[in-house]
């Protein structure tokens, strides 16, 4: 049995390190969305949840036992042995600039709920062999914070006004949040499966404004261009998961998850004013400001796959490798990779640490996360940094406008009751 365990333990770590090396080819064609559609292709990439799965940087799926970790395993709802209440709140601290640029960028800051849930553990503690617990959970989550707000190469920096300028500024504001209701099954504390099925819902908001310096057109006049473009967006859809859990012998756990993507209605509001000006011909200005457009179109967000491994030490603790594979109609096929680590520092203290790299927008997060676990009260805390960078390509010109870069740091806090 220890012999061919190990060869399971090698195979996985195997196709856990072709994923990473698979990881980079694509990072220099990440460009930064225009339109709504897109930026919900790209909402899975937050890290939120409760501080034990952000301390872990999301690395659950064979873990299980945390109500953030049903988000990417519902297989994992089977270890509870008692109904708990959860509640968590985080903060979210960001700043967007653009790279090797002198402006120091903008600032968001806030507070949300990250996520609220209750598991009812209908166990039989009698029981070792056939099925020893149903669980049922109900849950709301903090999906995404679609928050983002950068303008590359400001017009204020120009060293002269003749040359030709070209600025763009993107600001959006949004978030995605869910309702779900999952199922477990634990089998003979070695097999669990669940399934899930989930309520999504959308509001968002995008800005962008272009504006454009040209020293001389076809009449030899210098001309400024002023586009502003907003969209507005609402959605709800429908999705579900299903996943499965195995715990073989007392130091391995392997998990493997499917998440479908949500299907609904995209509902956009899109209107722009246009701006000619041509500042050495007597200030002349032509304005155009359009109608609002109103239509809807379907939506997927994407179809993700979870696999990963948790090595387990006695009860001092365990380590969970993970790979993620996203798939998106507008972006691709996107990978991320995930490593948790988790130290039992005493009989009720936990330490948590994690490590998440993404392929899409070079996205990367480091985390770390400390959980007091008593009988019936559990308190924990959780505080992560993350960095990406994006490329703009001007969609008139086809141009690279330049990179930019976003620097995140979000604090957990959350309570959980058992009973």
């Amino acid at each position: 049995m220890i012999h061919r365990t190990s060869h399971i333990t090698r195979l996985w770590l195997l196709l856990l390190m072709l994923a990473g090396v698979s990881l980079q080819p694509a990072v220099a064609q990440t460009i930064h969305p225009y339109g709504i559609e897109q930026m919900v292709s790209v909402s899975d990439l937050s890290l939120t949840g409760t501080p034990r799965y952000v301390g872990m940087a999301g690395a659950m799926t064979a873990v299980g036992g945390d109500p953030s970790a049903a988000k990417l395993n519902p297989a994992g709802l089977g270890i509870y042995r008692h109904s708990q209440f959860s509640l968590s709140a985080d903060g979210t601290f960001s700043r967007f600039f653009q790279q090797d640029y002198w402006d120091k960028g903008y600032l968001y800051a806030r507070w949300h709920l990250a996520q609220v849930s209750y598991v009812f553990a209908l166990t039989h503690p009698e029981r070792v062999a056939g099925v020893v617990s149903n669980n049922i959970m109900v849950s709301f989550n903090r999906r995404a914070d679609l928050t983002c707000h950068f303008t590359l190469n400001n017009r204020n920096a120009r060293a002269s006004t003749n040359t030709d300028w070209l600025e763009t500024t993107i600001d959006e504001s949004g978030y995605r949040n869910d309702m779900n209701l999952h199922y477990a099954m634990n089998i003979s504390n070695r097999v669990y499966w669940g399934v899930g099925f989930t309520v999504d819902w959308l509001q968002a908001r995008q800005t962008i404004d272009r504006w454009e310096y040209t020293n001389a057109n076809k009449r030899d006049m210098a001309q400024a261009y002023t586009l502003s473009e907003t969209r507005r967006a609402n959605e709800v859809g429908v999705g579900g998961a299903i996943g499965l859990l195995v715990h073989p012998v007392q130091a391995l756990r392997l998990g493997v998850s499917l998440q479908s993507p949500t299907i609904g209605r995209l509902k956009v509001t899109d209107y722009y004013t246009e701006e000619i000006t041509f500042p050495r011909s007597g200030n002349d200005r032509v304005i155009y400001d359009s109608p609002d457009n109103n239509w809807s179109t379907r939506l997927l967000t994407p179809l993700k796959l979870s696999a990963g491994i948790g090595l387990q030490w006695r009860n001092h603790g365990l380590l969970s490798l993970q790979y993620d594979m996203q798939y998106h109609n507008l972006v691709g096929i996107s990978h991320t990779a995930r490593a948790g680590l988790e130290v039992a520092l005493s009989n009720h203290w936990l330490l948590q640490g994690g490590y998440a790299f993404s392929q899409l927008y070079t996205k990367q997060n480091v985390a770390v996360g400390l959980h007091y676990m008593g009988r019936w009260i559990r308190v924990g805390a959780a505080y992560t940094f993350g960095w990406s960078k994006g490329r703009v390509i001007d969609s008139l010109y086809l141009t690279d406008q330049g990179t930019y870069l976003t620097r995140e740091n979000r604090v957990v806090l959350s309570f959980q009751w058992n009973h």
